[in-house]
């Protein structure tokens, strides 16, 4: 293991992927569902930083969806920033930073010229790292987060992960005993697992390897980054706290909407229960009760408190979009404590009205069809977006604005076609953040973006011909489509789908 690792695992990249709960759009939201100010107003400039960012795939989708604002991302392994860089290069995005550096080099100012940041953001770091890095973490935090700032971090939380402990630690110890690729270390030492769990050793739950055999399949990466971490150590929600209390950072709420309202995360005994407790308990004791075994907090630098009033005014002004097509609209929801079912009278009008246009909670409230007198402005925001049916468009979609997210994406997918990747996240202006797509809207989007004209035969032709230049085939349950008729008859279906819903939306959310 080379010494710059300092136990991390870096022999293999780790996974791209746009998470949507680190963007200031999300997590503005989460703030105010809350009732605290969000770092920034809507709409308005902001400095994020993102701590780990891989090879940059969120931090870059924010830096496109906000032109106007400074996105720094940092990473200690050279290829991560290297392979961010050339996208960001590719796409046009001249509002990034992409370093290499360490949490020690960071916290030490080894690093010249940051600002003060509104929003710093670490996923998948704090629960892989030692606990010198957690130290420069917090010490970065200090010395780097604005009064008013927000920090977004996940880890992996206790106890959720306490039967996964044997587990993790007999393949860590198995995955040492030589030094191969952590790839295939991994594979070896589950294969290992396995047969401990069938010989008796009750401690490493078949049922758990099996829902591991999925990664096998999908690739090891993720497993390798996971479990072989030499400092691998899940956490208790009161210990992060603590750390970051250092900083000055206190705990505002978590980025997974619906574990804000305490009737949809615990039974009516449980919150009796809980809300016994002092509130800095409270939370790390809601764990005892939530089957969340990854969380998704937010700190806050000093979070300020808004007027009840004026924070009823604010979320009624928050401007909603469908994000999902009219098909997908659903009222039957799941939250922590199973499934929950949206109010009819209200909530069905007011899905069909976003449908057509997005719209204000305020003007949602006003519709005369539905029947507003029971949905609070709150409540509205949080099931629509926490649902994924909807998000906030807090930007202006210009044209100067699309056009420079377009550069991105199309940048983005021609590097995802040559990974052989069938899912992506777009970057939308007037979103501020991103939408994920697959393999087929992928395609749409870019020969749209060549200038195919929006009907269905002719984009179903582009598509056709993209994927002969590309000696690509169509699959079905991973078997290659042969027939031409057949593959163009699934194309043409799909392209019709993405005309009538999917290429609406992008329009309003100005990702294309």
């Amino acid at each position: 293991m080379n010494d710059w690792t300092n136990g991390y695992v870096s022999d293999i990249e780790y996974l791209p992927g746009f998470y949507v709960e680190q963007t200031p759009a999300h997590l503005d939201v989460a703030c105010l569902l809350r009732g605290v100010e969000p770092p920034v107003g809507e709409g308005e400039a902001f400095a994020y930083c993102e701590l780990g960012c891989g090879v940059g795939e969120t931090a870059l989708t924010i830096a496109a969806a906000n032109p106007q604002s400074t996105v720094w991302g940092f990473d200690f392994n050279p290829a991560h920033i290297a392979r961010g860089r050339a996208l960001a290069g590719a796409g046009s995005v001249s509002n990034i930073r992409l370093e290499e550096a360490s949490f020690e080099d960071l916290a030490c100012g080894r690093q010249p010229g940051l600002p003060m940041f509104d929003y710093i953001a670490l996923h998948g770091v704090w629960s892989w790292v030692s606990r010198e890095n957690r130290r420069y973490i917090v010490d970065f935090a200090s010395r780097h987060l604005k009064p008013g700032g927000l920090l977004y971090v996940t880890y992996n939380a206790l106890p959720r992960w306490t039967a996964t402990t044997p587990m993790q630690r007999l393949v860590s110890l198995f995955a040492s005993l030589d030094n191969d690729r952590s790839d295939r270390r991994v594979l070896r030492a589950l294969d290992m697992a396995r047969a401990f769990s069938k010989a008796g050793a009750d401690m490493i739950p078949s049922d758990m390897l099996d829902r591991l055999d999925k990664e096998r399949v999908e690739g090891t990466a993720y497993l390798s980054h996971e479990y072989l971490n030499a400092h691998w150590a899940p956490c208790y929600q009161i210990d992060v706290a603590q750390d970051l209390a250092d900083a000055k950072l206190s705990f505002v709420g978590t980025a997974n909407l619906f574990e804000n309202y305490p009737d949809l995360s615990m039974t009516g005994e449980q919150r009796g229960l809980i809300d016994g407790l002092p509130a800095t308990y409270a939370e790390t004791a809601r764990d005892f009760f939530l089957a969340r075994s990854f969380r998704r907090d937010i700190y806050m630098r000093g979070p300020r408190p808004i007027a009840p009033r004026r924070l009823e005014e604010r979320l009624a002004a928050r401007k909603l979009c469908l994000v999902v097509p009219p098909s997908a609209v659903t009222l039957a929801i799941k939250v922590p404590v199973g499934e929950a079912t949206l109010n009819e009278a209200f909530y069905g009008p007011a899905l069909a009205a976003l449908a057509e246009t997005p719209m204000t909670i305020g003007a949602l409230k006003s519709l005369p069809e539905a029947d507003g007198s029971t949905a609070t402005e709150r409540e509205i925001l949080g099931m629509l977006i926490g649902s994924r049916q909807a998000m906030a468009l807090s930007n202006a979609v210009t044209e100067e604005n699309v056009a420079w997210v377009r550069d991105y994406n199309q940048a983005h997918l021609r590097i995802c076609a040559d990974e052989g990747r069938a899912v992506c996240a777009l970057a939308a202006a007037g979103l501020g953040s991103g939408i994920t797509v697959r393999l087929f809207e992928m395609l749409a989007y870019e020969v749209l973006c060549a200038g195919v004209e929006p009907e269905a035969g002719a984009i179903t032709a582009a598509i056709q011909g993209l994927l002969e230049k590309r000696g690509d085939k169509l699959r079905n349950e991973g078997v290659p489509i042969e027939d031409e008729a057949e593959a163009r008859r699934v194309i043409r279906e799909n392209v019709e789908m993405i005309l009538a819903t999917a290429l609406p939306m992008w329009r309003r959310i100005g990702a294309i």
